[in-house]
């Protein structure tokens, strides 16, 4: 890469960004880092550690509990770390959800060793096609930093390009501010597939500080092109067969997933003038799996499959059309950055 930093730095620098991911059961576990070695000298690398853990309660919401771990160090000797645990509260409704969280831990800015304490609430909604996340996410470090970030992401994916869009604004201590006179931040990316192996990724605004370890705000922009040298499993690129037609994500009007003394799951998607609905997940080895019509309620499509207590990933589709994360999931990034829904099977 080259890199140009607050107009005083100009150099290349050759960078390693590892990356694994594992789940299993009702959680996961997500790890991943980043060496640069610089040409005009020096070197930097950061780390994060992040897991995850969902309780499911009942229909209406589910836990999750959740903690963090990660740092930096530089050539220079400077060093920062934080370790975070945190719980929340998700309530599905849909293709939305709410959620509620608090949390707490400490910080390390290379100096001192602080106490930190978060709040979150939020709320999303969206597709696979389109989603978007507003949070409200007050923090106090140390009793003498306090301020609160309200943040709204919104996204784009199209068979051709993924669209982005960040916004924030800052409220609270000054010490905490992008500058003496700037209390918000905006940033938009945007990828351009040009086909299966290459894509070209264009990014820029600004960020704020990040008091907690001490990392300063500013401003970016960065233009890369990506090859992919390995595969991307079928369901979640936008497939078409025939003549299909994309339905869209308000086709599917209910969708539930209930699971017997037998461990026998019944799928049922209520989905009214559907041809064919299908399922897939890696309950089923991402191998798509067609839902039956039931006869006896128009317009409902059922599928049975045995399936073990536990958190999965799911998509459905309808008449060929784009994978989806079906109403009453929880809709998330997956490892190859599409969307899937979040099942919790008792």
């Amino acid at each position: 890469m080259a890199l140009r930093y607050a107009d005083t730095l100009s150099t290349g620098a050759a960078v390693v960004s590892p990356h694994a991911a594992i789940g299993w059961g009702l959680g996961f576990a997500d790890a991943a880092g980043t060496f640069s070695k610089f040409t005009a000298g020096g070197w930097s690398a950061q780390g994060v550690l992040s897991g995850s853990r969902f309780f499911p309660t009942s229909r209406a919401f589910f836990g999750e509990l959740a903690g963090l771990a990660g740092g930096s160090s530089h050539n220079d000797g400077t060093r920062t770390g934080e370790i975070v645990a945190n719980g929340r509260l998700h309530f599905p409704r849909g293709s939305a959800e709410l959620f509620l969280g608090a949390g707490a831990g400490r910080t390390w800015d290379g100096l001192d060793w602080r106490s930190l304490l978060l709040g979150e609430a939020g709320a999303s909604i969206g597709s696979s096609a389109r989603n978007a996340v507003i949070t409200v996410s007050p923090t106090a470090v140390n009793d003498s930093i306090n301020y609160t970030d309200l943040q709204g992401v919104v996204s784009l994916t199209t068979s051709s390009a993924d669209l982005g869009a960040v916004i924030g604004v800052r409220f609270g201590d000054q010490l905490t501010n992008l500058s003496e006179n700037a209390k918000s931040w905006a940033s938009v990316s945007a990828t351009r597939i040009i086909n299966p192996r290459f894509a070209v990724a264009l990014s820029g605004g600004t960020y704020p500080i990040d008091p907690t370890q001490g990392f300063p705000g500013g401003r970016f922009i960065s233009l890369a092109l990506r090859i992919n040298t390995g595969g991307r499993r079928a369901p979640l690129a936008p497939i078409q067969l025939g003549e299909a037609s994309e339905q869209p994500a308000e086709a599917v009007i209910k969708f539930s997933a209930t699971r017997d003394a037998r461990g026998v799951v019944t799928f049922t998607a209520t989905v009214p003038a559907a041809e064919r609905v299908e399922i897939t997940g890696d309950f089923t080895n991402w191998t798509p799996v067609a839902m039956a019509a039931n006869p006896a309620s128009p317009g409902e499509w059922v599928a049975r499959l045995p399936v073990d207590a536990g958190k999965y990933q799911m998509n459905l589709r309808v008449n060929g059309g784009k994978w989806l994360a079906p109403p009453g999931t929880l809709p998330m990034l997956d490892e190859f950055g599409g969307t899937v829904g979040l099942l919790v099977v008792q």
